[in-house]
């Protein structure tokens, strides 16, 4: 990791919850690219969509970043999206 995680988890209870945890994981991602890329160029670009739902994918739908500093969350997915393959 890129050094902002933080111990804490949700472990959703059924499939309702889960739907809901995975959907809040996505938008926390695309809502980081939006402040850093711009709304339209992140609705329009499929890269982003993939990125996110990868990010959450491999961080088991935890968003484990420290809220406290929106900067900081975006400085991180600004790296994560320069070395995402």
């Amino acid at each position: 990791m890129l050094g902002l995680e933080k111990e804490t988890t949700m472990t959703p209870t059924n499939t309702k919850e889960m739907e809901q945890h995975t959907s809040k994981c996505w938008d926390f991602v695309m809502s980081s690219f939006a402040r850093s890329y711009g709304v339209e160029r992140v609705m329009r670009e499929e890269n982003f969509h993939w990125m996110a739902l990868q990010w959450c994918d491999d961080n088991n739908y935890k968003c484990n970043i420290h809220l406290d500093d929106l900067n900081r969350v975006d400085a991180y997915f600004r790296r994560y999206y320069e070395e995402w393959d």
